[in-house]
Formats: C-alpha cells, sequence, structure tokens
C-alpha cells in the first residue's frame, strides 16, 4: 500500500480507450467472422463502452520517478496472454550500439516464461555487428512433467488454506480506488469516443504511438516470437521446406502469401 500512496490519481489525457469491432478474415480457403461489440444482443447501437483501456501511472518517489507504467487490457484482441515487460533505460555506452532497449519479459499466462531480450555481438572478427537474441526459461520446456496450475486454482487453494497472499488488503483497495476513481468519474462524464478496432488485431490504431511517448514498444520481435512458441514449432523444418518453393534455401514474399 506505501507504494499505492505514491501514485498520482489518474485523469483522462493518461489513457487510452478503444472499442472492437466487427471483422472478416480467410484463413486456408475458410471464411471466418467476428461479430463487433456494438453488433452483440442488448448492446445500444450508440454505446461508447470501451472494450480496450491503457493507462499510465506515475509513482511519485526516488526510485521510481520518470518512471511510466503503463498497463493495457483488452477483448477482441489476436490473442490471450498477461505479462510485465521491464524495458532498460537507455545508458550513455549503449549509444554506438544500434538497436532495440533490453528488456525482460514475465509471462504469467498462458505460456509461463521469463526471458530477457538484449543486443548480442556477432561472433567474428568484426566488432560493430550486432543482432537481437534472447535468454528464454519456460516452465514447459524446463520443467515438462511438472502441473502449473491457472489463477483460479492458486486462489482457491489459497483460500482453502487460509493464506492471504494473493488478495489484497483493505489499505490497497483504498488506494487502488483513489488512483482510478478520478478517471472513472472523468469518462462517465465527458463519454469520449473509443478508438475503433478490428476484432483479432493485435492493437487499436494508435496505441503504438500512445506507448511511442513513454518509449514503450508493443510488437514483438520474431526472436521472441519463437521463445513464445517453440514448443508448438517443432515442425518449423517441415514449414519452412513447404513454403520454400523454389529450394533456395530462403523465403520471399511471393513465396509466404
Amino acid at each position: 500500500a506505501r507504494l499505492l500512496k505514491a501514485i498520482t490519481p489518474l485523469r483522462l489525457e493518461d489513457c487510452f480507450l478503444g472499442q472492437f469491432g466487427s471483422n472478416t478474415w480467410t484463413v486456408d480457403g475458410i471464411e471466418h467472422h467476428e461479430a463487433g461489440y456494438l453488433d452483440e444482443p442488448g448492446v445500444p447501437q450508440n454505446s461508447r463502452t470501451p472494450t480496450f483501456a491503457a493507462v499510465v501511472l506515475r509513482v511519485n518517489n526516488d526510485r521510481w520517478d520518470g518512471v511510466p507504467f503503463l498497463m493495457h487490457a483488452g477483448k477482441g484482441l489476436d490473442e490471450r496472454k498477461a505479462e510485465v515487460r521491464v524495458k532498460f533505460k537507455p545508458k550513455t555506452c549503449n549509444q554506438c550500439i544500434p538497436g532495440d532497449l533490453n528488456e525482460l519479459v514475465i509471462c504469467i499466462q498462458p505460456d509461463e516464461s521469463i526471458y530477457l531480450k538484449f543486443m548480442n555481438k556477432r561472433p567474428g572478427w568484426k566488432q560493430d555487428i550486432v543482432e537481437p537474441a534472447v535468454l528464454d526459461m519456460s516452465y514447459a520446456m524446463a520443467f515438462p512433467d511438472s502441473y502449473v496450475a491457472d489463477g483460479y486454482e492458486r486462489m482457491f487453494y489459497n483460500a482453502f488454506n487460509g493464506d492471504g497472499s494473493l488478495f489484497v488488503g483493505s489499505d490497497e483497495l483504498k488506494e487502488a480506488w483513489r488512483i482510478f476513481t478520478p478517471l472513472l468519474d472523468e469518462i462517465e462524464r465527458q463519454q469520449p469516443q473509443p478508438v475503433v478496432y478490428p476484432f483479432g488485431v493485435r492493437a487499436p490504431p494508435g496505441m503504438d504511438d500512445f506507448a511511442g511517448r513513454f518509449n514503450v514498444s508493443l510488437a514483438p520481435s520474431w526472436q521472441e516470437h519463437l521463445v513464445l512458441h517453440a514448443k508448438r514449432l517443432h515442425n518449423l523444418r517441415e514449414v519452412f521446406d513447404a513454403l520454400d518453393r523454389d529450394k533456395d534455401g530462403r523465403l520471399d514474399g511471393r513465396e509466404i502469401k
């Protein structure tokens, strides 16, 4: 609760709102369609209820002064996941090295893992060639025979055992309402128009620009994608060979369309 007490209450300018719309796409010749939020039964056609929200929290103490905490959640996106990302500050000694900032990612669900994204010098005699790399620890691969309980299972288990470590106290709950109530009141009063985004996208239009204001990039790299989905890409070589129609060992735009 002491940390929450140092957080500035949120205002509308600290927030990004979105609402998912309908979308149609084709996969393997099969057309898929998802209705938008306004198409759902019982939803008013002029509803401005957000289905996506992002906020930036600021902690006013010596340790976290100037560090933005970006939180976002939504429905109708491309995947279901919960994760924490820690992007490291740029250092003067890193200015000579091109590339993104180092980043620590903690995947809470569904693919529990921890990995570090960083820029690394490519092996060889040349000193100026660096490439992104990933150090990873996946629970499914490191502990293949272990059972990893989901959030609700752990919550019920702790409740049955009288363990309150997963539950917030009244002082924490009070501070949370202090932080968010001004924003909720402002949204209720002004009824801002949320950004409409097609069902199944990675992020609503404009969200990347909103995050960029705080030096945060939301788009995952292909190296990160391989880490997250490694256990589902065991047949990656077969997929590559099937797409590489001219058998030159490379994939071009015509082959992956």
